[in-house]
Order: structure tokens, then C-alpha cells, then sequence
């Protein structure tokens, strides 16, 4: 929360009567406005910018309010019908405060709501910086001192902080968030409450294996969200380690131009398993042929692959195979996720009597991590008489 006190801190309102009975020159009223404002006496309300650091020691140290504020409109929101004027703008100089600025006057002995807003330009035109309001009823003749409280109005967000080293396979990695709010004249508000709250989402919907923000103000959108009132509240980056691509959190509010930041954990490489087949013609792979070129439909081999935070517990995700040329006219090549190894087993059966080779690149289908177009690849063969298979050994 702003107050009018440092840049419009702790607007101190000091009510005075503008008239006493008797003593005249008080602001009236035309003739033709409402009675109520025809009365021999208005109060004046006054409103005395202070900025601390310094200004006294027994001044309580001020929340911040925009230092790019050059003028002050101050409104009468409830006046009585035909009370003129209900709004007065005054143009200050920051440093030049203390100072003091006159607000609308109003009969004395009534409920009175005014709201303060401050502006970058001289004429209350300019671009809205901090808000804020106050509710009293003023007394004749008596100082009615107030503590107006300002809000910063938010225009940009930076979302800061975000981790770059996280590793996919490793669980429990956390990082605070540091997010930058400034207003339209592109002062940081570093105190005090937002006059409009940020929300920073994450769209991740891995829950708590992927990325998931915490913080002071989680609310009903645990781990997707959280709101920020003001700057003293945190947000929290959490991930699970899942091998996942990368994730655009986001920073929203009334009135605020969209900021985004990008999370990318850092991958695994995916690894051929060891043991792992090796293919006559080179390179790992999986011979499928026959001795008896008659019987062709149902040999298989198998190969298998890894990716720790993808594959791995408790992830337990299933590698593919992408690109290379395709085994259709010969095999088909599948992929199963063999839960409590932490591998993807790929096992290619022959179909048919076809003398053949192709290339299956391995992927972990995420395209954005670089992953997704080109991993590790190995080789599917089918041997018949139209080959030299003399070397070759059976596979099971």
C-alpha cells in the first residue's frame, strides 16, 4: 500500500473551515445551485504531501508513491447536488515537498468520500500513477487529520529469475521468482499494494512432475497460478524433473500489458541401452532374416533406449521413432515403455519375404527442446537370398 507520504506520501489531510459564522469570505455556492450549497460556511479539506526519508523523526518511514508525479486530482465523490467544483487538480513539484494542495469543499457535518489520484503531467491529464481513498466527516473549526492510503496503478511486468539450469530427472528443484512491477511512468512500485493484482500463471498441466508455481496468494488455482497484491509477495518456480519443453509462464492484470518469461529445463541426452543389438551392416540395430526363406512372418529383435526425466521413475514415458526411411515393406517397429527399467523397448517384427533395410530415428516427441526432430537412430534390416547374410546370426 502507497501512502501519500514520499511522492505523495501519506496524503495528511488537515480539514480547516474556509468561513466561520460571522467572519464571511467563505466559498459559496452560485444562487442557482441547491440550497445545501448556499450555506454561510464550507469546510475546505487540505491535503499535505510529505516525503520522507528525513522530513522527521517522528514520522513513520512512508510507503512509496511514484516520484514521477507532477500533479494531483483530488474528487468529491459524494458531494451534494449542485456542490461546485467537486474536483480540483493541482500541479506540484516533488521536490519541492512538503506541500500543501486544497481539496473540493463541502458542508461541514456530513460523510465525505474523496479519492486522490496522482498523474505524470501537471494537469491530472497524463498518465494515472497511484490511486487511493478516504471517507470522514470533517468538523468546523478542528484539524481533521487522515491517512490516505495510495495504491501503485500497474502498467508493465518483468518476470525475473527464472531458472536456467534446472535438469530434467531430478525431482524437487525450486527457484523464487522475482517479479518487476512498474507503473505507466516506468517507476518500479517496490512497496505497498497494487491498485490492480498480478496473476502469474503456468500453463503446465504435468502437475507436480513438471513446473508449478507457489507463493503467498495461491488461492483455487494451486500450482497454476498465483497473485501478486503487492511486492512483498512471493512466487515460487517448482519442478518435478520431467523432460518436458519448454513453458511460457505468463504475467496478467487489469490494465497491464502481458509480460512473458520461458522456463526450458535442460534434457537428457537419450541413450542407447547397454547390450544393445548391434546390426551386421553397422551401428546398432536389429537383423531380422530366415535360414528357410519360406517361413518369414513373426521374427522379431529388440532394442532399447533411455532418457533419464523422460523415461526413467517415475516418469515412465515412451520414447518413438521418427523420420530415417520407413521398415513398412518389411517390418513393423514398435514401442513399449518397460516400467521399472527406465527404457523404451523398441522391438521390430518382420511382416513379409522382403529383402530390406531402413532407419528409425529416436525421439522424445518434444520439438520445442530439440529433442523432438533428431535423437540417437538405428538400423532395421531384412536379410533374404538377395543379400549376403552369410555372417549374420539369428536373433530371437
Amino acid at each position: 500500500m502507497r501512502h501519500i507520504q514520499r511522492t505523495l506520501l501519506g496524503l495528511g489531510i488537515a480539514v480547516a473551515l474556509a468561513g466561520c459564522s460571522g467572519g464571511g469570505g467563505a466559498p459559496q455556492a452560485a444562487a442557482t445551485q441547491s440550497p445545501v450549497t448556499q450555506q454561510s460556511n464550507l469546510v475546505t479539506p487540505t491535503f499535505t504531501l510529505v516525503f520522507p526519508p528525513g522530513s522527521s523523526s517522528t514520522v513513520r518511514t512512508p510507503e512509496r508513491v511514484s516520484p514521477a508525479t507532477l500533479s494531483v486530482t483530488i474528487v468529491f465523490t459524494n458531494a451534494p447536488g449542485g456542490l461546485s467544483p467537486t474536483t480540483v487538480t493541482t500541479a506540484i513539484n516533488p521536490a519541492s515537498c512538503p506541500c500543501t494542495v486544497n481539496g473540493p469543499p463541502s458542508p461541514p457535518g456530513q460523510s465525505d468520500t474523496y479519492t486522490i489520484n496522482t498523474f505524470d503531467t501537471s494537469n491530472g491529464t497524463g498518465n494515472n500513477l497511484d490511486t487511493g481513498g478516504v471517507t470522514f466527516t470533517p468538523t468546523a473549526g478542528q484539524n481533521n487529520a487522515q491517512t490516505i492510503t495510495l495504491k501503485g496503478i500497474p502498467k508493465t511486468v518483468v518476470i525475473g529469475s527464472v531458472p536456467a539450469g534446472f535438469n530434467a530427472g531430478t525431482g524437487s528443484q525450486t527457484q523464487a521468482l522475482t517479479i518487476t512491477v512498474k507503473d505507466a511512468a516506468s517507476q518500479t512500485i517496490a512497496s505497498g499494494t497494487y491498485a490492480n493484482p498480478i496473476t502469474l500463471s503456468d500453463p503446465d498441466t504435468s502437475g507436480t512432475q513438471g513446473s508449478q508455481l507457489t507463493g503467498t496468494n495461491v488461492g483455487s488455482c494451486s500450482g497454476t497460478c498465483v497473485t501478486l497484491n503487492g511486492p512483498s509477495d512471493t512466487a515460487t518456480l517448482n519442478y518435478g524433473g520431467l523432460a518436458e519443453n519448454p513453458v511460457s509462464l505468463s504475467a496478467t492484470g487489469t490494465g497491464v500489458t502481458t509480460a512473458n518469461a520461458t522456463f526450458t529445463p535442460v534434457l537428457a541426452a537419450i541413450s542407447l541401452v547397454a547390450g544393445a543389438p548391434t546390426s551386421a551392416l553397422g551401428g546398432p540395430g536389429i537383423d531380422l532374416y530366415t535360414t528357410n526363406n519360406t517361413s518369414t512372418v513373426g521374427y522379431s529383435g529388440k532394442i532399447s533406449y533411455t532418457e533419464a526425466g523422460f523415461t526413467t521413475t517415475p516418469y515412465n514415458q515412451t520414447l518413438t521413432t521418427i523420420n530415417g526411411s520407413s521398415c513398412a515393406a518389411f517390418a513393423t517397429v514398435g514401442a513399449a515403455d518397460n516400467t521399472g527399467t527406465g527404457n523404451t523397448d523398441f522391438t521390430a517384427t518382420a511382416t513379409a519375404n522382403v529383402a530390406g533395410q531402413c532407419t528409425r530415428v529416436v525421439s522424445d516427441g518434444l520439438a520445442a527442446s530439440g529433442h523432438g526432430s533428431g535423437g540417437p537412430s538405428f538400423l532395421v534390416t531384412y536379410t533374404t537370398s538377395s543379400l549376403n547374410n552369410s555372417s549374420h546370426a539369428r536373433r530371437p
